[in-house]
């Protein structure tokens, strides 16, 4: 049966039947936000984080909601995602540095036969780049199609299947590398970037997916963190964001070569987890699924800041400040 559609008016009574209150922000702000800023099924998602009661008048209704702490929760999914967009966009940019920079050392190859090798092995490959149609590559396609090089082919490789190339070449020539697992991660949150998904949506931990089998390495970089303890790293590994989270930013740690752009995504990353994420931390004082998720979230940025600024140069800091970042060394 297709569900009823709703005005505004008739979301807020919804939001209102379901337990969520408007206690903290009226209906005429709510109104205000849901007609300009969002929309009613996106800001419903932020919902997952909060329970529901069971049993009595209330069942079905959720406990302690109000529509002000699903305002913040989408607020703060927005300035995230802007922010950790420059940190995807520089892991795939890096990537590609890296790949061309062991390509050009490596004697035994040319660039062209590892391209041949990695089509011959994975047909599908071809017909997906031959099916691109975007004029800013098509042009490159056209030029080079049959004759691929790493160096040309990465310019029309989507991310995911740049991944495919970098761990068919690090694996066939036994070099150390980031682990293609890794990079699935930061695929992951760059799709969600891309495709205006929320990431903040359902921080609870989950047993099933790729959690079932966490990284040992990623757990061990996590146990290292100041103020987290197992049960914690236990809990929040478990959850499919602060997973990819957390992984995403050590690929950033171990593949951008430049440590002024480390510090500079880092900077503006931890002013957001440390300033924005605290302004209305007192919103979820009643959920701790929420407020323990930010919290990890703030020291695991932390962490990565604090590793980054003990080696830095001072000039390097000083430009940094410079050129308008707040950069302080620990």
């Amino acid at each position: 049966m297709p569900r009823e559609k709703f005005s505004i008016d008739g979301q807020i009574q919804q939001m209102k039947s379901k337990g969520i209150k408007f206690e903290m922000i009226d209906e005429k702000e709510a109104k205000e936000f849901l007609a300009n800023h969002t929309y009613y099924f996106r800001l419903k998602f932020y919902a997952n984080n909060y329970t529901k009661c069971t049993t009595g008048d209330k069942a079905g209704q959720y406990v302690n909601l109000d529509f002000a702490y699903l305002k913040e929760l989408s607020l703060l999914d927005i300035y995230l995602r802007r922010v950790m967009f420059s940190i995807v966009m520089d892991v795939e940019h890096y990537a590609k540095i890296n790949l061309l920079a062991s390509l050009e050392k490596n004697k035994r190859e040319d660039g062209y036969k590892i391209v041949a090798e990695l089509l011959k092995k994975h047909p599908w490959l071809g017909r997906e780049i031959e099916r691109q149609k975007a004029p800013y590559t098509a042009g490159l396609i056209n030029k080079y199609k049959g004759n691929f090089a790493v160096w040309n082919i990465i310019e029309v490789l989507t991310f995911t299947n740049l991944i495919v190339l970098y761990d068919f070449y690090y694996s066939k020539y036994n070099q150390k590398h980031v682990e293609s697992d890794y990079f699935y991660s930061v695929r992951n949150i760059r799709n969600s970037i891309a495709h205006n998904n929320c990431l903040l949506h359902d921080l609870r931990a989950t047993q099933s997916g790729q959690q079932e089998v966490k990284d040992e390495e990623i757990c061990r970089i996590v146990a290292e963190i100041p103020g987290i303890g197992a049960s914690m790293r236990s809990t929040k590994l478990c959850v499919p964001f602060l997973y990819d989270f957390v992984t995403t930013l050590e690929v950033f740690d171990q593949i951008v070569t430049s440590q002024k752009e480390r510090i500079k995504r880092l900077e503006v990353l931890y002013l957001l987890v440390n300033n924005r994420f605290s302004r209305h931390i007192d919103y979820f004082e009643g959920n701790p699924v929420v407020k323990t998720a930010l919290d990890f979230m703030t020291k695991v940025v932390s962490y990565y800041r604090s590793k980054n600024l003990a080696g830095t140069p001072t000039e390097d800091l000083m430009f940094l400040q410079a050129i308008g970042f707040r950069v302080q060394s620990n």
